[in-house]
């Protein structure tokens, strides 16, 4: 085990300082009525400012989450940082000429595309560090985005009295720079085959790998598991923001609020969509997402169904808070959610994807709201269609935990199934780096013994999966290597999988792994001559393989390059 070269709480703290940056976008209410003052644009012009972020926050996610896989949380981080602070700021040149377009562009593209990858950038790096308490970690990071409207709200209000409206924007922008660049310089992935001191995965050695686990961006968005995970967050934030865009004059309407306690509400809802984010992420660590998303949609059925025929102005707020604890929720459970169903290894990539739902539901949420108010006249149709929505959210949250059981631990099978298990493919993941070669060599003999095979060729197989994992090592993941030497950790090392399996009498080993194409059938024989001179001849190890292996094939699929070894039976 790998001591970790970071504190794993700092690197969580980093990432709150990025999220409490990008989370201010919750107070552009509190921008509106001063531009509107400044320039004269309308509210409807004005508010659609936030709807062009929440887009691009999606868009962003989703096309640029393989940058942030590809060059590490400190360069994404920075990235987001530029493109964040350069949007507020450039919105105080907006406001100061006049120019809604402008204004567009920089604090709904530029700002939006700063809040997609700021957002993606620390959780995929927060599940690495917390095998452990994915839920609990995440949490605590989205929860800076619940939370900091509450506190940038009263900052940007002081802010606008004391140095003008353009000069907020200004200040906002270069203090939000600062936060997220230095926040950015901590952020790391985990060493690789590092765990936290005590923790035991549930993984173990030989296991049966479960179906999905680290899958490439392209196969998880053609999963079922991917299309659930979508439907489910998309109801969830369009319920939530079509009741957050009414609450107000709803709460008017059916509880008699007064406009100065209802925006006292408006402002407490704002805790509990913060407080839920760790509160439900921690709590599915014990209770499982499944079982979480599954509790959101019975209790919000229960909540839409009852916030209508509610008219005691406490027990109104109390549903309606409740409500908001759920939508928070959804937010920071689905990064653990994600890790669970696909694997931590591209998470950034598709949790990226995964939050098109958000850009979707965003313009989607406040427009179905908004009509429905205006063809019935009534805010409870808009709650009843919401109720509706979560009906078959409901039914989602139920079918995907057919897509995602686990085999039975070995220890828990009896003889026939353990034998049906050998009889299957059984893979291990490895980081590629050959002090691991010791747990490689260990998971093969397990396997050759179990296949039959004699002492001898037991051996044989050994070293021939030694030299293609040695080869592997050294050449595989040059690209990264040279990257980590210049600035670790931009990309974590490489890693392959070894994958043991029958074919009739054979025992056969296949050796995947992610990096450069390399064929080494297309390999020449090394010259006779030049091994008498030269020993350590490059092309020896693939030479070898051919040697022992009684067949060798090779394969390039999917971007990873395929050595099949397989070594038959008998004589």
């Amino acid at each position: 085990m790998h001591s970790a070269p970071k504190n794993r709480w700092l690197i969580a703290a980093s990432a709150v300082g990025i999220h409490l940056s990008i989370g201010s976008v919750y107070a552009w209410s509190v921008f509106i009525k001063p531009i509107v003052n400044r320039t004269g644009w309308s509210f409807g012009d004005t508010q659609f400012t936030f709807s062009i972020a929440i887009l691009f926050l999606g868009l962003s996610a989703a096309l640029l989450g393989p940058f942030v896989e590809r060059y590490g949380p400190r360069v994404s981080g920075t990235v987001a940082a530029l493109f964040f602070g350069a949007g507020i700021a450039g919105s105080g040149l907006a406001v100061s000429a006049e120019r809604l377009t402008l204004l567009y562009v920089c604090y709904g593209v530029l700002g939006g595309i700063g809040l997609g990858v700021g957002y993606i950038t620390p959780v995929s790096t927060l599940v690495k560090w917390f095998p452990d308490r994915r839920g609990l970690a995440t949490g605590l990071a989205i929860m800076g985005f619940g939370f900091a409207s509450l506190i940038a709200g009263p900052i940007i209000q002081k802010l606008v009295v004391t140095v003008g409206l353009a000069g907020t924007f200004f200040t906002l922008g270069a203090v939000y720079f600062v936060v997220m660049v230095l926040s950015s310089q901590y952020l790391a992935p985990p060493p690789p085959g590092w765990m936290p001191t005590g923790y035991t995965p549930k993984a173990v050695s030989a296991r049966v790998i479960q179906a999905g686990e680290n899958l490439g961006v392209g196969e998880a968005l053609r999963t079922r598991r991917f299309s659930s995970l979508w439907l489910m967050l998309f109801i969830n934030i369009t319920c939530g923001i079509a009741v957050i865009s009414v609450a107000s004059p709803m709460a008017q309407e059916i509880a008699g609020l007064s406009p100065a306690q209802a925006a006292a509400m408006v402002g407490l809802m704002g805790l509990f969509n913060g407080g839920g984010r760790i509160g439900w992420a921690a709590l599915s660590d014990y209770a499982g997402r499944a079982n979480t998303y599954t509790a959101f949609f019975v209790l919000q059925i229960l909540a839409f169904f009852l916030l209508p025929r509610t008219p005691d102005a406490l027990l109104f707020q109390v549903i309606l808070f409740a409500i908001m604890t759920c939508y928070g929720g959804g937010f920071a459970c689905i990064p653990a959610y994600i890790g669970d169903l696909f694997g931590t290894k591209h998470l950034a990539a598709i949790h990226g994807a995964i939050l098109t739902a958000w850009a979707a539901a965003g313009l989607a949420g406040p427009l179905v709201a908004a009509w429905i108010r205006q063809q019935t006249g009534s805010y409870s149709q808009t709650l009843f269609v919401s109720l509706l929505l979560f009906v078959p959210a409901l039914v989602v949250s139920l079918l995907i935990r057919f897509d995602r059981r686990m085999p039975k631990p070995a220890a828990g099978r009896t003889p026939a199934e353990r034998s049906a298990v050998l009889a299957g493919i059984e893979e291990h993941p490895f980081p590629a780096r050959v002090e691991f070669l010791p747990d490689i060599m260990e998971f093969v003999a397990v396997h050759a013994l179990r296949a039959g095979l004699s002492p001898e060729k037991q051996s044989r197989i050994q070293l021939a999966v030694e030299e293609a994992v040695v080869n592997i090592c050294h050449y595989a993941y040059l690209e990264e290597a040279a990257v980590n030497r210049i600035n670790y950790p931009y990309r974590s090392a490489g890693q392959l999988v070894i994958r043991a399996r029958h074919e009739g009498a054979a025992f056969v080993v296949d050796v995947i792994d992610e990096g450069l194409a390399f064929n080494p059938l297309a390999v020449a024989a090394p010259d006779p001559r030049a091994l008498l001179e030269d020993a350590t001849l490059r092309g020896m190890g693939i030479h070898l393989i051919r040697q022992v292996a009684d067949e060798v094939r090779y394969s390039r699929r999917d971007d990873r390059n395929i050595l099949t070894l397989t070594m038959k039976n008998g004589a």
